[in-house]
């Protein structure tokens, strides 16, 4: 199929989509290979001829044989969108990309070349060595997955980065480093909408998966810091968190400290451990809350650094 023409003979997408917000569309690859279902936010700035893609998700990757359509960027150019008074969020392609990357892990950037041809593709420049391209096969874990490894540049921005469109408009967007989950990790703070954008930082109903070179005590700061954020804005109890799995449009301050409980729980040994295994050589770790909320896998290593670490 043509780009930016109409879907054809009702060819299956591999995404839907729904209105979040006045601005902000909520994009979800439902039925990929991995399981990850991931999460993927296009923020709409008809001001600034822009459309923000936060990560892009596992690139349409399928065994479905009735999904045909497997390009995110086709996706957002040609499918109408009920939410969107029944149109395509990107009708035609007339509105320019950002792309931001919350991290680099495969299931948020497989589908980013499509739109690396003209789009500037952001990322947290607090691990440069994370993201290199000599460590990016393995990092991205895609070198694990047998997967090929996209190409494509990537801008590293610091923290506290005001995102503007090509032209100079501002986009309302300020990244903040958010690290923990990975070096790379970051997060958007949407001021106009009162929106956190967290990332794989945390989120519930699934397991909060950590690679091994995740920390846990640098991610109880970052996790402080986000709660700080959203106790200083007016009527706090109102910001909203959206995160890259499970997780949308819910109460942040609730959400984090929550979450922030839980992990305190796993550190203290409160929580019980629900399994122990070993994966590619390493041993993992599993905690669950009975209710199953919350739930962390990771490298057992991790947990033992983090019994080391004073957890206020």
């Amino acid at each position: 199929m043509e780009k930016g023409t109409s879907l054809e003979n009702k060819q299956l997408p591999a995404f839907t989509a729904r209105r979040l917000t006045q601005t902000t569309f909520l994009i979800v690859e439902w039925d990929d290979i991995f399981n990850e279902h991931p999460f993927i936010y296009a923020k709409i700035v008809p001001s600034t001829n822009t459309i923000l893609i936060m990560d892009t998700g596992c690139g349409g990757a399928t065994h479905n044989p009735e999904i045909g359509l497997k390009s995110l960027r086709e996706f957002i150019e040609t499918v109408d969108v009920p939410d969107n008074n029944g149109k395509p969020l990107n009708e035609g392609g007339k509105m320019k990309y950002i792309v931001v990357e919350s991290h680099c892990h495969y299931d948020h950037i497989l589908g980013v070349e499509p739109f690396a041809t003209d789009s500037p593709i952001l990322g947290s420049s607090h691990s440069p060595t994370f993201v290199s391209p000599e460590n990016f096969p393995a990092n991205s874990e895609c070198k694990a997955q047998g997967l090929r490894t996209p190409i494509y540049e990537l801008t590293l921005v610091p923290h506290l980065h005001e995102i503007t469109s090509s032209s100079g408009l501002s986009m309302g967007l300020t990244v903040l480093h958010t690290p923990g989950h990975t070096p790379d990790e970051l997060a958007l703070w949407d001021a106009d909408e009162k929106m956190l954008y967290a990332g794989d930082t945390l989120y519930e109903d699934d397991p909060i998966i950590f690679p091994t070179g995740g920390s846990l005590p640098v991610w109880f700061s970052t996790i402080d810091q986000l709660i700080e954020l959203v106790k200083t804005q007016p009527d706090s109890d109102n910001v909203m968190i959206n995160c890259g799995h499970a997780t949308a449009l819910r109460p942040a301050l609730e959400v984090l400290r929550t979450c922030r409980k839980f992990m305190e729980n796993v550190v203290s040994g409160e929580e019980p451990l629900k399994r122990r295994y070993l994966r590619r050589g390493t041993w993992c770790v599993e905690f669950k809350e009975d209710k199953g909320r919350f739930s962390l896998i990771c490298p057992e290593r991790l947990v033992l650094e983090a019994k080391g670490e004073a957890v206020a």
